[in-house]
This record gives C-alpha cells, sequence and structure tokens, in this order.
C-alpha cells in the first residue's frame, strides 16, 4: 500500500467507478467528487497528492478550478477529457496541468501515468540556497525568489526552471528538456514547452521580449545563461 492519496473529480458514474476500483487497486487512497466545489473542498481538506479531473463538469469548468488549486497545492494533475484537440491540451498546460489522458482510456496505461506522475514529483532533500542573478532558489522547500519575492510556479514550470538552472550555461535539447519535465510517456511536445518556457521568461526575465536568463539557441534548445 501507498500513503499517497488521489483525488477524483468526474461526475460520470460508470467512468467514476472505474477510475475507483482500478486506483484503489494500485493500492491508492481514493477520494472522490462529482462536482467544481465538492472537489475545491476536497483540495483543502484532504490535501491529495494528485487530481484526476474532468474538464466538463456540472456546476463549471475543470480549467478554472486547476487554477484555483495551483494558488495553494503542487499535487500533480492530470486532465480527462474526450476532447483530444491540440488547443485544448494547451489550454490545460497553461494552467498547471502535469498531464491530460482523453476517453475511452485504458485504465492499465492510466495507472502507468499516475505511477510514473508520483515517482518524478520534485524531491526536497536539499537544504542550501543556490543564487544566481536576481534569483535564489530555496531547496529545502523547493521555492524561486526573485529579487526577495517568491515566484507563483506551477509544478511543471519550476521542474523545467531547476533543470535548466542545475545545468546553467548548457545548451539543451528540446527533447531533453521534455523527457526531463514531462517523461517519455508524457503528451508534451515542442510547442507545450515553448509555451511554459514563455510563462517563465514572463515571471523571471525583466524584460520578457529580450530574455537575458531563458535564452533560445535556434534549431536546437533553450540555454539558462547564469549571472553572479
Amino acid at each position: 500500500m501507498t500513503n499517497e492519496k488521489i483525488l477524483i473529480v468526474e461526475d460520470d458514474v460508470d467512468i467514476m467507478e472505474v477510475l475507483f476500483l482500478s486506483i484503489k487497486s494500485a493500492g491508492y487512497e481514493v477520494i472522490q467528487a462529482s462536482t467544481i466545489s465538492k472537489g475545491w473542498e476536497a483540495v483543502q481538506t484532504q490535501h491529495p497528492d494528485m487530481i484526476l479531473l474532468d474538464v466538463n463538469l456540472p456546476d463549471g469548468n475543470g480549467f478554472e478550478l486547476a487554477g484555483k488549486i495551483r494558488e495553494i497545492s503542487d499535487a500533480v494533475i492530470i486532465f480527462l477529457t474526450v476532447n483530444s484537440l491540440i488547443e485544448h491540451k494547451l489550454e490545460g498546460f497553461d494552467v498547471g496541468a502535469d498531464d491530460y489522458i482523453t476517453k475511452p482510456f485504458i485504465p492499465k496505461e492510466l495507472i502507468a501515468r499516475i505511477q510514473a506522475h508520483l515517482k518524478r514529483k520534485i524531491p526536497s532533500q536539499k537544504e542550501n540556497i543556490l543564487h544566481t542573478g536576481n534569483l535564489s532558489i530555496h531547496y529545502d522547500q523547493l521555492d524561486i525568489y526573485k529579487n526577495g519575492e517568491l515566484l507563483n510556479l506551477f509544478t511543471k514550470e519550476k521542474k523545467l526552471l531547476l533543470y535548466l538552472i542545475e545545468n546553467a550555461n548548457i545548451v539543451l535539447s528540446v527533447d531533453q528538456l521534455i523527457n526531463q519535465v514531462w517523461g517519455y510517456d508524457g503528451v508534451a511536445d515542442s510547442k507545450t514547452l515553448s509555451v511554459h518556457i514563455s510563462t517563465l521568461r514572463r515571471k523571471i526575465e525583466d524584460t520578457p521580449a529580450k530574455p537575458q536568463q531563458i535564452q533560445t539557441i535556434r534549431g536546437f534548445g533553450y540555454k539558462f545563461v547564469d549571472k553572479p
């Protein structure tokens, strides 16, 4: 048995049953909610490690709930929906999703993704502080500050920025970054990475249109420039 809690926010009774039985059988604690309001309450009171979130719910949109969740939690968020359009997926990633699975899905694949994401959750063993330019990384809490102010970063943004910083002044390929942050079984592509890079630049660069820290190396990838 594991100690991780997984919250399912899904209004389809049949899908909920399949999810519940599959996830419970894999050894996880399962919390169920059928609406946005019940899901939000569960996030605040149960503090799940992962949230499987339907997009279209009776009392609102799953994207809106994900945005609220990201204000208080770094839980892994996986969207479950029938919509497979890339624009729809990018909207999900933009509000802080970690993965996106379309219905109908294969339960075994879903469990494999759940296990992979939970294994890749950011570790918190380091207890030192790293300074680079106007950024400081507090590894004890995995918080990142700019000019002394805490940055509001989604989980994937934080993983991406930390990986770039830890490989400062080294050119990293698009594939390297995607595999490190989303994993080989993720659904991210170069466009998804570009969206996250753009968002990061808006948060850490003084002039996002002329980035000095996260630089694009055309035809290959990106490089974080370390500054004293």
